[in-house]
C-alpha cells in the first residue's frame, strides 16, 4: 500500500488539471433540493468522533515543520477546537497554504470551509450525497476526482481539499465575491438568502486569523464561547480573499514575534542588571586606612576595632 506522502505526490501531479474542470453550469452543483429545503440544511456531518479512534493522516515523523509562526498557531487552533491530533492539523494546514498558493485563495477561508463542512473530518459524508472534509458533492464533480484515481478519492483529504478549493475558486471569480460564492457553494444559488453559512464560515475565518495572528489561546477562546474574531463584519461583503492576504499575516505575525522577543530580551538585562545592582548594595565595606611600612610606603590595612575595654584587638 502507498503512504500517504506517496499518493500526495501523486495527487500533486494531478492537482493542475483541476482547475480547468469547473465550468459555470455547475454554479449550482450543490443545489440538489426544492427551493423550500435548502442544501445545506441536511445532515452533512456525523457527529464528531474522538480522534484516537481514526488514524492519522501521516506518521509523526514526516510532518512538515516549516510552517513558521502563524501555520504553526493555525495548527494548534484546529487541533484544540476540533479535538484532532496534532500531527493532523499541521498537515492540513501545510496542505491548505499549499493548494491556497497554487489556485490564489486565502488558506484561512479554505480552512475555514472545511471546519464548518466537516469539523476536519475526512471520513464525513451528507444526506445530499455532499462527501470528505470540503463536502464536495462527488456524483457532480466525478470528473474532477478522476486525476487522483476516481471516486473513492472524495474521501482523501488532499484531493478533497484540492477540487472543493478549485470548485470555490471558480465561483469567486463568477460571481465576483467571496460572500456570493459562499452562498452558491452551499447550496443556496437558486435561494434568496444562504441561511447564514456564509456569516458562519466568515466567522470560523475571523478566529483562525485571530490564531495565525500567533494568539492560538484566544482562537480557542473564542471558538469555545461562539463568538467571532475582530475581523468579522456581520453585514459585510467580502469581495476577494486571495493568498496574498495569507502572506502579509504572516509577516504581520513574525515582526510581531521578533519585537516580543527584543521585548523579552530587554527585560531579562534589566532584571540581571537590577541584581548587580542589589549586590553591589549589600556588600560588604572594609574601612581601610594607610600605614607606612619600615621602608616609609603606604600599605592599606583594615582600621583597628575598639573593644568594649578600648583597648586595641585584631581577633580574641
Amino acid at each position: 500500500m502507498k503512504s500517504v506522502w506517496a499518493k500526495r505526490v501523486a495527487f500533486t501531479a494531478a492537482a493542475g488539471t483541476i482547475v480547468g474542470l469547473f465550468t459555470f453550469g455547475e454554479g449550482f452543483e450543490r443545489v440538489s433540493m426544492a427551493k423550500s429545503e435548502p442544501a445545506f440544511e441536511a445532515p452533512r456531518v456525523a457527529e464528531v468522533k474522538p480522534v484516537e479512534a481514526e488514524p492519522a493522516v501521516v506518521p509523526v515523523e514526516t510532518v512538515p515543520s516549516n510552517l513558521g509562526i502563524s501555520g504553526t498557531s493555525v495548527a494548534t487552533y484546529i487541533s484544540r477546537s476540533y479535538r484532532v491530533t496534532r500531527e493532523d492539523a499541521l498537515q492540513m494546514t501545510e496542505w491548505a497554504i499549499e493548494i491556497g498558493r497554487a489556485q490564489d485563495v486565502d488558506p484561512l477561508l479554505i480552512l475555514a470551509v472545511v471546519g464548518t463542512e466537516s469539523s476536519y473530518n475526512a471520513k464525513a459524508k451528507s444526506g445530499a450525497g455532499a462527501e470528505g472534509l470540503m463536502q464536495v458533492m462527488t456524483r457532480v464533480h466525478l470528473d474532477k476526482f478522476e486525476p487522483f484515481g476516481g471516486r473513492a478519492a472524495a474521501l482523501e483529504p488532499y484531493p478533497n481539499m484540492v477540487v472543493g478549493t478549485s470548485i470555490l475558486a471558480s465561483l469567486i471569480k463568477k460571481t465576483g465575491s467571496v460572500t456570493k460564492a459562499l452562498k452558491w457553494y452551499s447550496g443556496a444559488a437558486l435561494h434568496d438568502t444562504d441561511f447564514g453559512y456564509g456569516a458562519k464560515v466568515l466567522k470560523e475565518r475571523s478566529r483562525l486569523l485571530v490564531a495565525a495572528k500567533g494568539d492560538s489561546d484566544r482562537a480557542v477562546q473564542l471558538s469555545r464561547t461562539k463568538k467571532s474574531g475582530p475581523a468579522f463584519e456581520k453585514k459585510a461583503v467580502v469581495k476577494h480573499l486571495p493568498y496574498e492576504h495569507w502572506e502579509a499575516v504572516e509577516v504581520a505575525a513574525n515582526k510581531a514575534a521578533a519585537k516580543r522577543a527584543d521585548s523579552a530580551s530587554e527585560a531579562v538585562l534589566r532584571v540581571e542588571s537590577g541584581r548587580e545592582a542589589q549586590i553591589a548594595n549589600i556588600a560588604p565595606k572594609t574601612d581601610v586606612s594607610p600605614v607606612r611600612s619600615a621602608a616609609g610606603e603606604k600599605r592599606a590595612y583594615p582600621a583597628e576595632k575598639k573593644t568594649a575595654q578600648g583597648s586595641e584587638s585584631r581577633g580574641s
